[in-house]
């Protein structure tokens, strides 16, 4: 049994696996004052509502350090479990680009996933996060960089912040197209098709410069765009704990 867990900015997926097989999966705010003893209970109440069985080892991705300690507490307290982490040092990946140690954990558990498929030769994945990122990943081990762009869920709000008329609005389709009638519509016109086309054209530019691609993209967002999306071939929301899961059964032995 093990937990796997993914500290984004933004939010925290965890999910309970037997072996390959996700039992439940869940997922809370991250916050960054949240102590040890709190996500204890928390997760004693997760369990006890889920009828979940207890981990063994838990497996963390993190992007946000202070909160990755305060789990690791939490886990010696609840369960006396050991806590693996994922970095760049141990991922197991040939990562190829200028500062290695700068490459985010939750990016190099995509890797991880999506080697895992074996299906293709060369990957891009797309997560759909506080930033949107695209990584470009080789079989069998390499990982060869990528873009960021600021999430859409980012994008959204900080033109709230900035704007005195401009609503708040649903990260969904518009419903006439991409012309805008009113100011939701044309808000939803901009962020969500103008996010489909952003991808497009960035999968379009990978493929020009490496060659042939499979696309892979994760997040929540993934959801809205593939419908939208020209090159989303394939979503698959638990791409990182998938990663996660790689690096803890590698690192295993």
């Amino acid at each position: 049994m093990l937990l796997t867990v993914d500290v984004g900015n933004t939010s925290t997926a965890m999910g309970l696996w037997r072996e390959d097989a996700l039992l439940a999966r869940w997922r809370l705010a991250t916050d960054r004052l949240r102590m040890a003893e709190e996500y204890a209970v928390f997760l004693d109440q997760v369990f006890r509502l889920k009828g979940l069985p207890t981990p063994e080892a838990a497996a963390v991705a993190s992007v946000v350090p202070p909160v990755e300690h305060e789990l690791e507490a939490a886990f010696r307290e609840l369960w006396g479990i050991e806590t693996h982490h994922l970095t760049p040092a141990n991922a197991g990946l040939s990562i190829e680009v200028d500062h290695p140690q700068g490459v985010g954990p939750d990016r190099l558990a995509n890797a991880l996933a999506v080697l895992e498929r074996g299906d293709a030769e060369r990957y891009l994945v797309v997560d759909f996060g506080t930033a949107t990122t695209f990584d470009l990943v080789e079989a069998p081990n390499r990982y060869l960089g990528g873009a960021i762009a600021p999430g859409p869920e980012t994008a959204a709000e900080a033109l709230a912040e900035r704007t005195a008329m401009l609503p708040r609005f649903d990260l969904v389709p518009p419903p006439r197209g991409v012309v805008g009638k009113n100011t939701t519509e044309a808000l939803q016109s901009g962020l969500v098709l103008g996010y489909a086309a952003l991808v497009d054209g960035m999968v379009e530019r990978f493929a020009r410069e490496v060659g042939p691609i499979k696309v892979v993209a994760t997040g929540g967002f993934a959801r809205v765009l593939a419908g939208l999306s020209d090159r989303l071939e394939n979503v698959d929301p638990d791409l990182t704990l998938k990663g996660v899961r790689r690096f803890y059964e590698t690192a295993r032995g």
